[in-house]
Formats: structure tokens, sequence, C-alpha cells
């Protein structure tokens, strides 16, 4: 699909789109594939055979007592009812939760002590409201059918009490020597009552030696602020005091660090009411497109191994315009000279812009770059006045420094380690393919492993006991800011578990102590409060405990800098025979942890729309020099290591560059197992992120990728909308001159206007300036709508089922292009083309403008979804969902109780959230007059939303916030020529690129 706009812009999905290759054009123009048209389910009787039978009465009879009806269900009523529950109203708890590499605090929906959604807390600083998709992810984690369920001991069931009797041996030995010969692998989790009993094991076993393990450390930039001078400590982005932000490497606003809060700081800058606003300004530089990338005003594509040579050249320019450098690196530094690389012009304006906004910008370093680019950074940011403004520096007061996964191999390979205790992480899948771990697993004569999962470590280990879910155990967690948050239970463990402060207890003291009285005895020393049980229970109720963590001014000390830059920024560049690697946290499965989570399998990439799969992603000059197409097998070598993986062409990846996600390739799993390629296998702790020196070999088998890029095309048409904020201020009513049709006639119709406009009428508007495509309004909306997974099989046939897509558009250079997304959801059109042709009434419009969908009265005759021009009407082919429930019965429990769990041959779609319409109405009618006050309802995709890109409300009401938004010029209505009249408009998109980089 391509479209041309008045700017002579051209919009594509993928490069067969943009070349008009035969297959696509085909594709393209059968709205279906011929897959789609097979509704034989996997097993049962199929709508053909069905539809064939219902003339004869007795067989409908039969059927319906048969296949078709639900299963009889007694409700009985509580004996005693818990004072605090009313039946049909969730309650909803305060804790915290650790999502991906940020600690976020949210609000749990509790329906009769079961959980079943997670919003934002907006009293955390690093919520504000809002989550991500991991965060949402980890409600489906909880009710996971292959989650530990028993004690195994050599991977057979077992016993706590056998558990215990093994133990205690150890315990005595330990007390006796120390804990010589006794090692403790943990995890990164930044609880302040954990590392508080790591303390304590240290003091009473201080022979045994503790080892740390976990993708989320920024190791780099943490040695980079320690050799500073600032101890263990995080830096924080205050993004909305800067006008000029460069991201280096680094996804900040996307998947990487505290991206949600960055997120909301960074965009508040970039809201634009009219013509007359400001706005900020972006610059990234990256390997391959990310969600800060494509929200960049001016990109550039370069090499992980090229950011030292960047930012070399770019200091050396800073400093000639005035900007102080540390004495150490200053040599070094203005030895460079910004007419040696390609990118002068690049350079010269972007310096030019950070000096003249000293104070006022910021310089943000990927974690996958090396320690001396994150103190160069640092320095930057202090010499152009931005440290104590744009950025901070949060001391990290119980973080403690332990041994590393490369010291514990080397320990085992001394033969000084008999016993290990590994708590929450799964090295024998994340550790780096060099060391070997598996095998010296094995070595250990006693090896105890706490995990959720009896996973790859699991199943190597003497024992494995199962960990608790964190919504069924108590504990705190801290996060970057020094922010604190009680992690409360929201329901008893499902299955007998212990969390991993009560084993670390039992470890130090023998006997496992209750989470509670672990977590609030911590407290109890630490807060020394005059009234502890006040100040307790009102963390509780707020999720928050806010303790003071910024660190005291001092010198960062430079003196390290020049030697460790020495021939560091010096990288051999690749070629064909020598590609550079880089691996990357998966957005969705991330380092593996969310591997078994159908939900994020199936939720297409942000940049490349895969599900189900990693690939070798590569840019299509690259594929072509190699000879590689899509879905191709290759055979990567690096450092003696090999790889079997497919190949997947994506626009704005750099040359002879190849990425590698990780997480996939797992051996455990229902969900995972057999799931995309572990790249692990060739990654090397020496490099642990980016290193040149691959080899390709490409194969002649093909791998069956399912990307859904190009689903759903429109054609040739207007879709996205966008200007510089130059042609926005010079055309202010751009968008409507993109308008196929004069609006005099978009309010004609073929019939007497069935619905009504007064009193309340919903409406919804996106704005896309603000959209970073991370697809956390997808997962909500699965999540509070009861959406099924439907798998790879399914998706491959264009059947996902998502009632959100997020369109992905490119623009520009096929090598180096920029990218825009479009949130879809059901437009609820006013003039809906889906209610005139269906037969039965199953969609039908509402007094306040909805297009409803009564389920029970649809049977499947899919004209609604024919005659629907945005293709956001989903067909539910299987019974996915009685699929799930029956295999696993956990699953049953997630489920929203207000919402319809729908049966196999009905259409699903967007509606609004209208169970949280009706919420708030009835509300209103009890406390009020029955309207709606604005803000009241917030729909499960705008209430996710980082970037408050999602605006919902009564369009009927000019002080709403919604009007306010519509009555801006740069509203739009998608598809507005076929007289539809939706109730989502957008906002096109603003960028602010710099006028000699445009």
């Amino acid at each position: 699909m391509t479209q041309e706009m008045n700017s002579n812009q051209k919009y594509w999905r993928s490069t067969d789109d943009l070349a008009g290759a035969p297959e696509f054009v085909k594709a393209s123009q059968n709205e279906f594939t011929e897959k789609s048209f097979d509704t034989e389910p996997e097993n049962g009787l199929g709508r053909r055979k069905f539809l064939g039978v219902v003339g004869a009465s007795m067989a409908v009879a039969g059927l319906s007592s048969g296949c078709f009806r639900k299963p009889k269900e007694k409700i009985l009523p509580y004996a005693m009812r818990p004072e605090e529950i009313i039946e049909g109203k969730p309650l909803f708890y305060a804790t915290s939760m650790l999502a991906g590499s940020t600690v976020l605090g949210v609000l749990v929906e509790s329906h009769e002590g079961r959980p079943t959604k997670i919003e934002g807390n907006p009293q955390h600083p690093m919520s504000m409201g809002a989550t991500n998709t991991w965060a949402q992810a980890q409600m489906l984690d909880l009710y996971d059918p292959d989650r530990s369920r028993h004690v195994l001991n050599a991977n057979s069931a077992s016993t706590f009490a056998a558990l215990k009797m093994a133990l205690k041996p150890q315990f005595e030995s330990d007390k006796r020597t120390g804990g010589k010969g006794v090692a403790l692998v943990i995890d990164a989790t930044p609880s302040p009552t954990y590392l508080s009993l790591v303390k304590q094991f240290s003091a009473a076993f201080p022979q045994a030696k503790i080892y740390q393990d976990d993708a989320i450390i920024p190791l780099n930039r943490r040695a980079s602020l320690k050799n500073l001078g600032h101890g263990i400590a995080h830096l924080n982005y205050h993004a909305d005091k800067a006008d000029v932000v460069l991201a280096l490497d680094s996804d900040f606003i996307g998947f990487e660090g505290d991206s949600v809060r960055n997120a909301r700081l960074f965009m508040s800058k970039r809201r634009i009411k009219s013509e007359d606003s400001r706005m900020n300004r972006l610059y990234v530089v990256e390997p391959a497109l990310t969600c800060t990338g494509a929200t960049a005003d001016n990109r550039l594509s370069l090499r992980s191994s090229q950011m030292g040579e960047f930012i070399l050249v770019l200091a050396a320019e800073l400093a000639r315009l005035g900007v102080k450098l540390p004495a150490a690196a200053e040599a070094r530094v203005k030895a460079n000279n910004a007419a040696s690389v390609p990118y002068a012009k690049w350079i010269s304006t972007l310096s030019t812009d950070l000096a003249s906004n000293r104070g006022k910008c910021l310089i943000a370093v990927g974690d996958a770059q090396p320690e001396w680019i994150h103190s160069l950074a640092f320095a930057l940011n202090e010499g152009l006045g931005n440290l104590g403004t744009t950025v901070s520096v949060s001391a990290d007061a119980e973080a403690i420094e332990f041994e590393s996964l490369s010291q514990f191999a080397d320990a085992v390979k001394q033969a000084q380690i008999q016993t290990v205790f590994i708590l929450g992480g799964n090295p024998v899948y994340t550790a780096s393919f060099d060391l070997k771990i598996p095998d010296l697993l094995k070595q250990i004569p006693n090896s105890f492993h706490l995990g959720y999962f009896p996973d790859e470590t699991a199943q190597l280990c003497t024992w494995h006991i199962p960990q608790c879910h964190g919504l069924e155990a108590w504990g705190d967690l801290r996060a970057a800011d020094g922010t604190c948050g009680i992690r409360q239970p929201l329901i008893a463990p499902l299955f007998e578990s212990l969390s991993e402060i009560e084993f670390i207890s039992s470890l130090v003291s023998g006997t496992v102590v209750s989470g509670y009285e672990l977590v609030r005895g911590h407290w109890q020393t630490k807060l020394k409060s005059t009234d502890f049980m006040r100040d307790w229970r009102k963390a509780l109720h707020d999720g928050v405990l806010t303790l003071p963590s910024a660190v005291a001014p001092v010198a960062s000390k430079y003196d390290f800098l020049g030697a460790s830059m020495g021939a560091a920024a010096a990288q051999p560049a690749p070629s064909a025979d020598s590609l550079e690697i880089r691996f990357v946290f998966d957005s969705h499965a991330f380092d593996g942890r969310f591997a078994n989570n159908g939900w994020m399998q199936e939720l297409p990439d942000s940049i490349s729309k895969l599900t189900w799969d990693n690939a070798a992603l590569m840019s299509p000059k690259t594929a072509l020099a190699l000879g590689i197409s899509s879905g191709k097998m290759l055979e990567l070598t690096y450092q003696g290591a090999k790889l079997n993986i497919a190949a997947f062409i994506v626009p704005g990846v750099a040359e002879f560059t190849v990425i590698l996600p990780l997480g996939y390739g797992r051996e455990f799993g229902t969900v995972a197992k057999g799931a995309g390629f572990n790249v692990n296998t060739i990654r090397q702790s020496s490099t642990p992120w980016f290193g040149v020196g691959a080899k390709i070999t490409v194969g002649s088998e093909i791998y069956a990728l399912a990307s859904t890029q190009e689903h759903g095309s429109m054609e040739n048409r207007p879709i996205v909308r966008e200007a510089t904020l130059a042609e926005y201020r010079k055309d202010p009513e751009f968008t409507e001159k993109m308008e196929m049709v004069e609006k005099s006639n978009q309010k004609t119709y073929l019939w007497t206007r069935p619905n009504t406009i007064t009193g309340q009428q919903w409406g919804m508007t996106i704005d896309l300036s603000v959209c970073t495509g991370c697809n956390a309004c997808t997962i909500a909306c699965q999540a509070e709508n009861n959406i099924s997974v439907v798998g790879k099989k399914q998706v491959l046939n264009g059947r996902e089922m998502h009632w959100i897509r997020i369109d992905r558009y490119f623009n520009g250079s096929v090598d180096d292009p920029q990218s825009v997304f479009q949130p879809l959801n059901c437009m609820q059109c006013e003039n809906a083309p889906c209610e005139s042709v269906c037969p039965v009434g199953a969609t039908i419009h509402s007094p306040e403008g909805l297009n409803d969908m009564a389920y029970n009265r649809c049977i499947g005759t899919r004209y609604c979804l024919n005659n629907c021009p945005y293709k956001v009407r989903r067909f539910n082919f299987h019974n996915y969902s009685a699929r799930n429930d029956d295999a696993n019965p956990l699953y049953a429990m997630q489920k929203n109780p207000n919402v319809t769990v729908r049966f196999r041959g009905v259409m699903e779609k967007c509606t609004y959230c209208v169970q949280r319409i009706n919420e708030s109405k009835i509300e209103s009618r009890k406390n009020g007059n029955g309207v709606v006050a604005d803000g009241a309802i917030i729909t499960a995709c705008q209430q996710v939303c980082p970037t408050e890109a999602i605006v919902f409300g009564d369009i009927n009401n000019p002080e709403s916030k919604v009007a306010q938004m519509k009555r801006q010029n740069r509203d739009y209505a998608l598809l507005s020529e076929l007289n539809t009249q939706p109730r989502t408009s957008y906002l096109a998109k603003i960028r602010n690129p710099h006028p000699e980089l445009v």
C-alpha cells in the first residue's frame, strides 16, 4: 500500500510495497487470503457443515443442546461475605512491579480476590498512571500453566518437607565453615528488603561468594558513574526540561530504562495546540530503527561501533564552540576533525544546536555502549550545563557490588564451589555462550534453583523450588529515582511456593519467615517513625514511599577518561565478509523472561511487525549484497560459534549490520518452545552487545515468518498525515487540503439519518505527534476485553485478533527511512457501513454514538468485515477462548467478568470499552444527575498510554478535552471521503527537524 500526499511524500509498509512487487500487488488486491476462507476448525463441526445442517429442525435442536450450548454453572452466594467485597464491583490495590528494566507503581484490579488487570499508579513518578507492555503481560504470567507447581529433586516431583530435610545438613555445615564453598547467584531485583537479607547472608557466612547476573543491570553506565566519583548510582533524565535531545544508540522513550517516565516527560514538550506552539527537537543516532528513532526529528543510521567516533567528533565540535571538556580527555577529543567523517554536516548542525541550548539540552547514551562513551557523554552534559537540570544522579543506597557471572565461572573451574543457590535467574539460557554455564553447573555437587518456571536452569539443578509471582508475595521495590513502593499480594499463592526474600531468609536463619514480617520489619527499622502503623498503612494505600536519594553535588573525576579512550574508539569497519552483529533485547520477550507469554509472543514488533519469532534483521542494501531474502535460513558464524537463524529485511538498519533480538529459542515452555532462535549461542562475554567479524552462509531452506506489516492494507489514500513544524506554520490547514472531497459534501446521506446526536456522545482523538508505537494500548485492550491468542498459524493466515493494531509506515530512503505509527481501532462510524449490511442486526448503533455488537445475534456472515473500509473487525474463526481455558483452567481466572467471552463464529471489535462507559454512567446516576463528568471514563488503551496520545470523552461537551482536541486544525478523519463520519479522529503528526537537515 502506498499513498501520495501534497508534500510528495510516499508512504509504504515494506520493501515489496515500495517496489510494487507482483506478489504484493496481487495480495493487496485480494482483501482476504485464500486461507482466510478456510473456516473449518481444527477439531469439530465446521461452519459450512453447520449451515448445511441448520435447515433440519431436529439437527438444530441436537446441536443447540450439544455443541453450542454454554455449560451450566451454579452461582452460590457467600455464606459470610467479606466486608470490603461487593459482588460485581472490583477493588484496586496499589503495588509495585519490575517491568522490563524499570520499576513501575501499579494499581491492580481485583474481582472477588481474583486479579484481572494492571493499571498505572498516578502517584508513582515512574509510571505517572501509565504502564508498558511488560507490566500488562505479567497478569497472564500469573495464570501460566507452565509455572512451577512442585518442588523438583533431580527433575522429579518432591515436597517442601524433603527440601527442608536436604537444606538442614547444608545449613549446619555452612554454619561450621562460614559458608566456604557456597555461592549465591542472585538477580538484580532492586528490593531494599531483599538486599538487606543478602547482606545478612554475607555476614552469617563470610566465606560464601555472592555473584550477580541480570540483563537489567546497565553495567557500563554504572561503572562510568562509579569511576566518575558518584558511587553506585542511577542517571535520571528530565526530558521535560530539554529543548534539544540527542539519543546515542538509546531507545530511552521506547523499551530501554525508565522508558514510561521518559516518554511522558519528553512528549510533554511536543504537544501542539496550534501553529504558534513550540516543540523540542530530537536527534537520534542508532544502528536500527527503534521507537525513539521513529519519533526523531533528525535520524542518522550508524553502526553501534561507530558511536565512539561520532561522540569524539561531536565533542571536538562542541569544544570549538566553547564547551569545556575534561583536561584528561581534551587532547584525545581535539585530535578528531568533523571533516573526516561523511556526516560532517550532521555534526556541525547538532553541535551548534546543543551549544545554543546550554542547560536546556540532553545527551542520552544507550546501555550497550562502552563505559568511556557514557563518561564522555556525562562530561558533555556537565560542560553544557545540563547536570542538575535535564540530567541528575541519584544514589542507590541499598546497592552492593557483587562479583560477575564470569567470576562465578572461573570459581567453578577451580573447584572452589560445592554448593550454589540460584535465586530468580536463568543463567543456563541467558549467559554468554563462552562461559559454558550448563557444563559448569553439572560439576557442582549441590545446586538449588528458586524460579518461577522449571526452566533450562532448573532442569540442570539438583533442587528446584517454585517461586511466587509478584502478585502473590510481599516485597518492595526501589525505582531509579529513589522512590520505593511496597509490593503487596493480590492473591494467595496458587501453588505452594516461596518468594525470594522468604527463601534467602531461610538460608540465613534456617527457618522460613513470612514475607509480610520481613518487609514490615525492614521498614520499621528503616523509617524509625513515631507512628509506624500509620505510615505503613499510607504506604500500602498510596503505593509510594519516597526516601531522599539525590547525591550531594560532587566534582566528577575524569582522570581515568583519557586512558580508557585510548584505542577504544577505533573499530574495524565491517563488510560483506565481516559483518557487525548487534544484540538487542526483544521488545516483547525481553531477555527471555516473557517468552512463554502468549500475549507478548503474538504482539507484532513495533518496527518489523514480526510475531512468534525473532530473526536476523538487516537492511535491504546488506541483504542485496549478500543475496538474502526474508525467510531465508542463514548460518551465522562469530568467534568460532555458529547460529542457524532466519533472515528478515527491515529498512533503517545500518549497512553491514545484523540485529539479533534476544529472548527466543527456548528449550522450555508450551508457548516459548519452538518459537524463534537462541542467539545467546554465539554471544560472547567479551562482546555482549556488539562486535565485528561475523560471517554469513546463505542456506536454501525457507522459514515461515509471521509478520503483520502488510495486513489490512488501504490503497493509495492519505492515511497518515504529517508535516514539519515550519510547513505547519506556513500552512495551518494542510490536513484539510488533503481531503479528497469537499467537506460540504461529507454531510450527505443515502437515507434518513437514523442516529441521534443529542445528550452525551462519545468520541476519541489520537495524537500521532506523541505516539511512539510502543504497543502498550494493544496489550491493555487484550487484557481488558478478553481477547484470545490465536497462534502463529492463524497469524500467517491473516487472522490475528487484536482489536487495536498499530500501523507502521515508512517514508523516504529505503536505506535510511523515517517511520510513523498510527493506532487503528474501530472508528465508531456515525454512518457505519457495517450496520447497513448485517442481516440479523448484530452490529447496531447506540444512542450515544457507539457501534455496538450483539454477539448472540451474530451468525458469522462477515458482511460487516467485507464492508469495513478500515479493516478493524475481527472474525473469531475458532473457539480460541474455550480451547485455551479447557487446556488450562487457570486462564479463565484472568478474564474480565464485565466483558463477554466470545464463542467461535462471531465478529469482534473495539467498543470504546463500553463496560467502562456503563460503569461510569451508573455511578453518575447514583451520585448526581446522570451526566458523566469529563475524564471519568478512561478507556483501557487511553489509561495505559505512556504519552497520553489517546483522549476519550463527550464530543458534545465543548469544554471536554476530546472536544478541544477535535477543534484543532490538525484534526482529521480517516478516509473521510467515504462519508462514514467516524467518531475517532487523528491529529496529524508534526516533526521539528533542523532546517539545515531537512
